[in-house]
């Protein structure tokens, strides 16, 4: 895989993590965050997201999913080799994605 190739892979799973947590967590409300990492080390690049957790109000935390509709995690698990998340209810939830390296 190319570099160029590797940026766009990145740079889409990046975007569809950020678009997840903005959505499907606190993160999407007013005057809150989100933090993106990207750790690079010989053979991987790992994408991160970790979001403020479920909206307050919310009795049940939905992990996250890989739906069928094409976007999302769906196409976070298309372009990356492995995805996998971590968290529980009341915490942040941390969603990684790997890119094997040229």
């Amino acid at each position: 895989m190319a570099a160029v190739e590797v940026a766009n892979r990145a740079s889409l799973i990046a975007w569809e993590l950020m678009d997840n947590a903005h959505q499907h967590s606190y993160s999407g409300a007013p005057d809150q965050t989100l933090t993106l990492m990207l750790e690079r080390s010989r053979y991987l690049l790992s994408i991160t997201v970790t979001d403020a957790g479920p909206t307050p109000g919310r009795t049940k935390l939905s992990f996250p999913e890989q739906k069928s509709h094409g976007g999302g995690l769906g196409r976070v698990a298309s372009l990356s080799f492995y995805w996998d998340w971590d968290g529980c209810a009341g915490l942040p939830v941390t969603v990684k994605a790997r890119i094997e390296l040229p």
